[in-house]
C-alpha cells in the first residue's frame, strides 16, 4: 500500500478509536447512579438508554486491533517489546495507582503491607481490557499466519459461528431462563467455546471487513438497522430490568446482537466512507493526537469519575439527559489533555498511558 493511502487509512481508523473511547467514558458516565435508582424511575431509564447506546467501544477498539495486526508484519520480539510487555506495565502500574488510592483511608499499620499490596494488584473493574488485548496479541503470529492464508470462506466459517454460538447464545440467554437455554448455555460452557468465540471473533471480524469488506447491497441495510438495534437495546433492557426488578444489561453488553450490529456498522462506515475523506494537515494532526491518548484515557477516566463524585459533581447535578454526555466530554477531555502531558515524559512516558 502506497504511503499516502496507508496514511489516510490511518486517519480514519485514528477518529474511530476517539468515538470508541468516548463512548466507553459515557457508558461509565451513565452508571454512576445505575445500580441504585429504581428502575421504574425516570432518572434510571434516561442513565439506561444512554449507556444502551454506548456499548459499541470496546468492540470496536478489538476490531481496529485485528484490521491493523492481522494486516502488519511484525516479529514475535516487536510484538511484545512494543506492545504486550508495554501494556502489562500499563496495568501494573495503573492498578497500582487506584489501589494505593483506595489505601488512602487505612490505618496502613494496622492493616499491614499485604493489604496494601491485594489493593494494589486487584486496581479497578475497567482494566480487565488491558490483560484481555494482551491475551489476543500473543496469538497474534497465529492468528495472522491462518487470515492470510486462508480462503475467504474459512474466515466466513469461523465468523457464522462466532455469531451463532456468542453472540446469538448470549442475546437468547439474556432473553430468556428457560431450561433449554440453561443447558444450551451450560453446553457450550462445557465445550469451552469462549476460547475461539469471544473477543477473537471481533478481532477477525476487524480484519475481514477491512480486507474483504462487505458488499454494497447489504450497507445500506445494515446502517438502517442500526437504528431499530438501538431502540431495542433500549426498550428490551428496560422491560427486563423492569421485569426482574433490577437492573440487568446484559442484552446490549458486548455480545448481544443488537449492540453486534451497531459496531459493525460503525466500523463499516468508517473503513466504507470516513477512510475516503480528505483531512487537512492541522485536522489529522489534531486527530492522531487525539487518538494517542486514547489508551490514556481508558486507564484514567474511572479515577476522575470518583474524584469528581466525591467532591458531590456527578451525572445527577443537572437533569441527567443532559448531565450523563456533559459529564463523559468534561472528563474525556481532561484525561486527553493528562495523557497528552504524561507520553511526553521522557522514557517512562510510553509506560504510563
Amino acid at each position: 500500500m502506497e504511503a499516502g493511502s496507508q496514511e489516510k487509512r490511518m486517519v480514519h481508523y485514528d477518529l474511530l478509536r476517539i468515538v470508541a473511547a468516548f463512548s466507553v467514558v459515557m457508558l461509565h458516565s451513565a452508571g454512576q447512579k445505575w445500580y441504585v435508582l429504581p428502575v421504574t424511575g425516570r432518572e434510571w431509564q434516561i442513565a439506561d438508554a444512554w449507556d444502551a447506546l454506548f456499548r459499541f467501544g470496546v468492540p470496536i477498539f478489538v476490531m481496529i486491533s485485528g484490521a491493523i495486526f492481522l494486516n502488519r508484519d511484525i516479529s514475535i520480539r516487536k510484538l511484545y517489546l512494543h506492545n504486550i510487555i508495554r501494556l502489562l506495565v500499563i496495568y501494573w502500574v495503573w492498578s497500582g495507582i487506584y489501589g494505593l488510592y483506595d489505601c488512602r483511608n487505612y490505618d496502613l499499620e494496622a492493616a499491614g503491607w499485604k493489604v496494601v499490596a491485594k489493593e494494589m494488584l486487584s486496581g479497578r473493574y475497567h482494566l480487565w481490557f488491558l490483560p484481555m488485548i494482551v491475551a489476543i496479541y500473543m496469538l497474534v503470529p497465529i492468528l495472522r499466519i491462518w487470515v492470510r492464508n486462508a480462503e475467504r470462506k474459512n474466515l466466513e466459517y469461523f465468523l457464522m459461528l462466532f455469531v451463532i454460538l456468542k453472540i446469538g447464545m448470549s442475546t437468547v440467554s439474556a432473553l430468556s431462563a428457560t431450561y433449554l437455554v440453561t443447558y444450551a448455555a451450560e453446553l457450550l460452557d462445557a465445550m469451552e467455546i469462549g476460547m475461539a468465540c469471544s473477543y477473537i471473533g471481533y478481532f477477525v471480524l476487524g480484519y475481514y471487513i477491512a480486507h474483504y469488506g462487505i458488499p454494497k447491497k447489504w450497507h445500506k441495510v445494515i446502517y438502517i438497522g442500526t437504528i431499530p438495534c438501538a431502540v431495542l437495546n433500549i426498550l428490551l433492557d428496560r422491560y427486563l430490568s423492569i421485569r426482574a426488578g433490577e437492573p440487568m444489561g446484559q442484552i446490549y453488553d458486548s455480545y448481544g446482537v443488537c449492540t453486534f450490529v451497531i459496531v459493525t456498522a460503525l466500523f463499516l462506515f468508517f473503513t466504507d466512507v470516513m477512510s475516503k475523506v480528505s483531512y487537512s494537515g492541522p485536522a489529522a494532526g489534531i486527530i492522531r493526537e487525539l487518538s494517542g491518548s486514547t489508551l490514556g484515557v481508558y486507564v484514567m477516566h474511572i479515577g476522575l469519575l470518583e474524584i469528581l463524585e466525591e467532591r458531590g459533581i456527578d451525572s445527577m447535578l443537572i437533569p441527567n439527559v443532559v448531565g450523563i454526555p456533559l459529564l463523559a466530554l468534561c472528563c474525556f477531555l481532561v484525561c486527553a489533555l493528562l495523557a497528552a502531558g504524561l507520553r511526553r515524559i521522557p522514557v517512562v512516558g510510553r509506560y504510563l498511558c
